[in-house]
């Protein structure tokens, strides 16, 4: 198996926490909301009112919740891992890897907001889910350059530009929401997934990509040369 596959299939693989997320969230004694509670509730350790007097107050109780951060913690790992497989992989070599170290690090922060509950570590926890985004950003931005106009599926570009723009407006109406501003009235769970669960979308959509394309040929995005032939 190549270094491309089994990257691809780290990535891939990442999808199988939206699965656990529901089935995690499935053995909440009150019923789950997608719409209104947090990710983080799903890990969360405590069983009672959370963010009382608050907009968002809302009842915690998550019996699995070593699963859901286990889960998490896996999701985090795939990522890193995936990101350092695929360092040669990307056509524009300089780019390519700045954004997989990039990619490593956010991979690295879910691991910490894994191991973190927010009941129990709350600005541990809070800290490595704000640095995790802009760092997955920023590596995600630094692959449109890499991969743009090369050898690899034109998906690769593009799916993860949509997912940047995504992310980044999810992420802007999710702080809005945790303000108690106009964008709580689409649900503090909903922007909060279009914020980060549209990124473990992106990377299982992604390393579908590489997977089903196989190995393609890699340029190295440098300027044409010119060869010289001999005159006759």
């Amino acid at each position: 198996m190549s270094t491309q596959q089994v990257g691809g299939w780290c990535w891939f693989l990442a999808a199988a926490l939206i699965p656990v997320q529901v089935l995690v969230a499935a053995r909440w004694p009150l019923p789950y909301s997608w719409r209104s509670h947090l990710i983080s509730d799903l890990g969360a350790t405590m069983c009672g009112v959370a963010d009382t007097g608050a907009r968002v107050e809302r009842y915690v109780c998550s019996p699995w919740h070593v699963l859901a951060n286990a889960a998490t913690v896996v999701n985090g790992l795939t990522l890193a891992l995936g990101a350092v497989l695929l360092w040669s992989v990307w056509p524009r070599r300089r780019g390519g890897r700045a954004g997989s170290v990039l990619l490593a690090a956010g991979g690295l922060c879910v691991v910490g907001v894994g191991l973190t509950p927010w009941d129990l570590h709350p600005d541990l926890h809070h800290l490595f889910a704000l640095v995790q985004a802009p760092l997955q950003w920023a590596g995600m931005v630094l692959l449109v350059r890499a991969t743009w106009g090369t050898t690899l599926p034109r998906a690769v570009p593009v799916v993860t530009a949509v997912g940047v723009v995504v992310s980044v407006a999810g992420f802007a109406l999710f702080l809005d929401a945790l303000s108690g501003g106009t964008s709580l009235a689409l649900g503090l769970g909903l922007t909060e997934r279009l914020a980060f669960d549209i990124l473990t979308l992106w990377s299982a959509t992604v390393g579908g990509v590489l997977l089903a394309s196989g190995e393609r040929p890699r340029t190295d995005a440098t300027e044409p040369r010119s060869i010289l032939l001999p005159v006759d």
